[in-house]
């Protein structure tokens, strides 16, 4: 039950007010701003692991922001992994149906300024 649930409380917000939130089925950590209007994301464990060392524990918010950010660290560091794989994956399957076998070699065309060589006089007698 608890992987078919989404998470609709955030995560904590940082001393500039922008709240953090988790989405299991994303497998990213995102950023909402303080008012709303802009959304960001960290997509990379070292992204993760730099916010957690970027925030001061000082500060109230971001105190109970690394909390929760260290709670759920395992949960989101390996689905921040397997997002960047399957998508590394995926990018390496469309590239490799994009890419031409080098194996087999089209026919030589013919030179169009040679084809004159090719050329037979059909009314010439015999």
């Amino acid at each position: 039950m608890e992987k078919q649930s989404v998470q609709s409380n955030s995560l904590g917000k940082d001393r500039y007010y922008n709240r953090y939130w988790y989405f299991r089925h994303e497998g990213r950590l995102f950023v909402e701003s303080a008012d709303s209007k802009e959304w960001g994301y960290y997509s990379t464990k070292e992204e993760l692991d730099a916010l957690i060392g970027s925030l001061n524990v000082k500060g109230i918010r971001e105190r109970a922001l690394k909390r929760q950010l260290d709670k759920f660290y395992n949960t989101i560091s390996n689905a921040l992994e397997k997002r960047t794989k399957d998508v590394t994956q995926k990018m390496l399957l469309q590239e490799a149906a994009l890419r031409r076998s080098s194996r087999v070699q089209a026919q030589p065309r013919d030179n169009p300024s040679m084809l004159f060589l090719k050329y037979v006089n059909k009314w010439k007698e015999n």
